[in-house]
């Protein structure tokens, strides 16, 4: 696939036009993100993280506005990507790539502009409902959908890709080391497992996040510990390249 040229759009905008809301009203409660993510997490019932975070994130409503205030824009999350050195892996990554964790469809939608074929995969929320209602809107329907049911990571049965990856999903996830490990399994030989997960807003603001460990998801794969492990910084991010 060719380069695809897309027109940034301001992500509040489209949220607005999308939701039929007040794009003000969007701005403000994108600024309030943190105080609406603890007011859900508190209406979450459950005895575990796990039983919590499963009800947290089949909702949504609120923990869109958390995503919406910290990409704001495709060309914003290409800076963020720039700035901490990810966009060099996603320019020279193979023809097809997977994202798990598609989010608001933005990632999907740079991948896409760099010729890949792209496939997106998220639970389905108000926040995988707006990616293709993004897609459609700004012409990307050549973007490949997939809807994952929270329990297990359920990916298109014998497939895999070049490139999969994740930035900041991990940490969310009922069970880290089966996802990765299901994760592992859909990287093509040759092609490589890129993952961010957010290790350092592990805090009483943030009870939807919980520190995972790299050594609990190398434990939990023996295919990712068959994989070479080609970068490294901490447990927050680490890249594996499958054999040929």
């Amino acid at each position: 696939m060719a380069t695809q040229t897309t027109r940034d759009h301001d992500l509040f905008e489209l949220f607005a036009e999308y939701s039929g809301s007040d794009v003000d009203e969007i701005r403000q409660m994108a600024a309030y993100y943190g105080n609406i993510n603890l007011i859900e997490w508190a209406e979450c019932g459950g005895t575990t993280w796990e039983e919590r975070a499963r009800q947290f994130y089949e909702r949504a409503d609120g923990y869109v506005f958390d995503l919406i205030q910290a990409n704001r824009s495709r060309d914003n999350v290409r800076s963020i990507y720039e700035r901490f050195g990810h966009w060099q892996w996603l320019v020279e990554s193979g023809p097809e790539v997977l994202e798990f964790g598609g989010g608001l469809g933005l990632t999907c939608s740079l991948f896409r502009g760099l010729g890949r074929r792209v496939t997106y995969v998220d639970l389905d929320t108000v926040v995988s409902r707006f990616a293709r209602w993004y897609f459609e809107r700004t012409n990307q329907t050549d973007i490949e959908m997939w809807i994952t049911p929270q329990e297990q990571l359920v990916l298109p049965e014998g497939r895999q890709w070049d490139f999969v990856f994740s930035d900041s999903v991990i940490e969310h996830v009922p069970d880290p080391a089966a996802t990765v490990d299901r994760l592992a399994h859909a990287v093509r030989p040759g092609g490589t497992l890129y993952m961010i997960i957010d290790a350092h807003n592990v805090n009483a603001d943030f009870p939807m996040h919980r520190h995972v460990y790299l050594q609990e998801l190398l434990e939990g794969s023996e295919l990712l510990r068959s994989m070479e492990h080609v970068k490294h910084d901490g447990d927050g991010l680490n890249a594996f390249r499958r054999p040929s």
